[in-house]
């Protein structure tokens, strides 16, 4: 009697569960396509986590190693990367608004990696109150990384891949404030991420002129906050630079540095602040480093638009990860 009882009261809470778990997939499913109805679509989110993920994959001497910042990675295609060089590897390290000297740094330290080291690096990022901007996830790399932080991102990943309400921005709460008017409705963004950290931008959905003018106001407010140091000295503090790669090199590895393309007014204040006779292209010819400038190739601009002076859409990812490696080949540096 206790035994039939048992099976009876497992069976009840069993469709209890079933019945709550479809409510809950209805009210998913309701959420998720009144958010793709107003504009928002699914995006993986970048953490320290997904940057370990694939800083965890750069071993072995065929990889290809992307670092840098948001040009990089909203602009490098790596699909198209594997077609142009299929015998390489390509991977993404770089990072929205951080530059990567502190990840150049690592790498120098980690004695397995003897790849390809591509740095889309400005003489203004090789400033030294830049070089700790991606200290952070190398430490996390090094300290807190694990084999079960890796299977959770996986998995977590496999879902953002699809599921828009996974967004932390969009989810129940912040939605709910936004219904009661406490708070203003989430934006729709531009960007986009993928599992292998390979962003995409979509400038159909944003105002560019707007993008353009707030990249030039911070531009301004950076160079006021931290003016150019004198060229002689800005020169001197990058010798552990040229140290770093020394040792990459030593391992058989290779490490290229590039400075990605602007326009507009970016171009000419980063310019007027750096002029790259004296700083950026003064860099790479003493300490006898490979390096290739977007101004080496003058029909670039023609050919690649940048809708707010500093990023590719989307829809020229691959035709200008395909110039980038051209003007590479030619130049000899792969």
């Amino acid at each position: 009697m206790r035994s039939s009882t048992s099976n009876s009261d497992m069976t009840r809470w069993l469709g209890i569960g079933l019945v709550a778990l479809a409510i809950w997939a209805v009210g998913a499913t309701v959420y998720e396509r009144q958010l793709r109805n107003v504009g928002h679509r699914p995006s993986v989110i970048d953490t320290p986590q997904l940057w370990a993920q694939e800083r965890s994959r750069i071993y072995g001497d065929q990889t290809m190693v992307f670092i840098g910042a948001s040009r990089t990675l909203y602009g490098i295609d790596l699909a198209t990367v594997k077609v142009v060089m299929p015998h390489t590897r390509p991977l993404m390290l770089a990072m929205d608004g951080r530059y990567p000297l502190a990840t150049l740094k690592a790498l120098a330290g980690d004695p397995e990696f003897n790849g390809t080291l591509v740095v889309d690096l400005d003489a203004q990022g090789l400033s030294s109150h830049h070089w700790d901007d991606q200290a952070i996830y190398n430490r996390y790399f090094e300290d807190e990384w694990t084999l079960s932080w890796s299977l959770h991102r996986w998995l977590l990943s496999l879902f953002q891949r699809y599921w828009t309400l996974l967004n932390p921005r969009l989810g129940w709460l912040p939605m709910s404030k936004s219904w009661l008017r406490m708070a203003p409705p989430p934006f729709v963004a531009h960007d986009a991420i993928s599992t292998r950290r390979e962003g995409y931008l979509d400038f159909d959905r944003v105002d560019e002129a707007g993008l353009a003018q707030m990249f030039r106001a911070d531009l301004a407010s950076e160079l006021q906050k931290h003016p150019p140091p004198p060229a002689d000295d800005w020169l001197k503090t990058l010798s552990p630079v040229s140290d770093w790669v020394r040792r990459i090199e030593a391992r058989g590895g290779k490490v290229i540095f590039f400075v990605p393309p602007v326009s507009g007014y970016q171009a000419a204040l980063i310019e007027a602040a750096y002029p790259r006779p004296f700083y950026w292209q003064r860099f790479i010819d003493h300490y006898q480093l490979h390096g290739w400038h977007y101004l080496d190739d003058d029909e670039l601009l023609d050919v690649i638009l940048l809708p707010d002076d500093s990023h590719v859409d989307g829809s020229q990812k691959d035709a200008y990860t395909r110039r980038l490696l051209s003007n590479l080949q030619r130049e000899g540096l792969l």
